[in-house]
């Protein structure tokens, strides 16, 4: 079941090590994030990264040690970090493209406080099409008009292209990578996961509706934005985030350790 951080639970997981019971809160909830990640089928053996601002700080982040499958990451040995990669708490094994991507998003959009890199094979596909995503099933109108692309620049190991991934990302709340992978941002775990999983299965769908060879109806105009609209009533996480978290709890509850 989804249980409150309880105080004991609190002192015995962090013990001497300084962690404020705010940030032990944003390790827990980054933690569940990487396991539902891996739940999902949106891991990538030990590659890929998902980070979360720390709470009450301007340039500080939570990612995952460097080596470690999604399924192992737990609140305890996620890696705290500064704007410019130097860690501050935990191991020196950082994934130096997690970093770029990261940081780029964090320091350029102080609301956008997780951020979810994937290579998501459900959907990596679209990434190598020149016209992108096509927008075709109903919920898919949650992320209308909310996606945004980056072309590609080789692995992410530079800080020069900071500048392009944070301007491509400017007022969407997803990115798809052109022949690489996705990127969705949210202030809240719930909202980044949530924005992952629909980008996720509008890329799917696609690709199955395609595959039939059969003319498509995309529907009108008009129902796509009134669709966008209605959504704004149910934001992503909100309800889902909860249930979430209780389905990883009566699986393995571990990555609250």
């Amino acid at each position: 079941m989804n249980r409150e951080l309880k105080a004991e639970d609190f002192k015995s997981a962090v013990g001497n090590s300084g962690i404020s019971p705010e940030e032990w809160e944003a390790r827990v909830e980054l933690a569940a994030l990487y396991r539902l990640a891996a739940l999902f089928g949106y891991d990538d053996l030990i590659w890929n990264h998902i980070t979360m601002r720390v709470p009450g700080t301007d340039h500080q982040f939570l990612l995952n040690k460097f080596g470690l499958l999604y399924n192992e990451v737990t609140a305890s040995n996620l890696i705290k970090v500064d704007e410019q990669g130097n860690v501050l708490h935990g191991p020196t094994d950082v994934n130096t493209a997690g970093f770029v991507i990261h940081s780029a998003i964090h320091l350029a959009h102080p609301d956008m406080k997780v951020v979810f890199h994937a290579h998501a094979p459900e959907g990596l596909a679209v990434t190598a099409l020149k016209d992108g995503l096509d927008y075709l099933i109903q919920d898919t109108s949650m992320l209308y008009g909310d996606i945004g692309y980056h072309d590609w620049e080789g692995l992410s190991l530079t800080l020069e292209e900071r500048d392009h991934l944070a301007k491509n990302i400017d007022g969407k709340s997803c990115l798809i990578m052109r022949n690489h992978g996705f990127l969705t941002v949210g202030e809240t775990a719930g909202e980044a996961f949530m924005n992952m999983y629909y980008l996720i299965r509008a890329c799917k769908v696609m690709i199955q509706a395609h595959s039939t060879g059969l003319e498509l109806d995309k529907g009108p105009q008009e129902i796509w934005d009134l669709s966008r609209r209605q959504y704004n009533d149910f934001p992503p996480g909100k309800y889902e985030w909860p249930a979430l978290l209780r389905l990883l709890d009566q699986k393995d509850p571990s990555y609250r350790q």
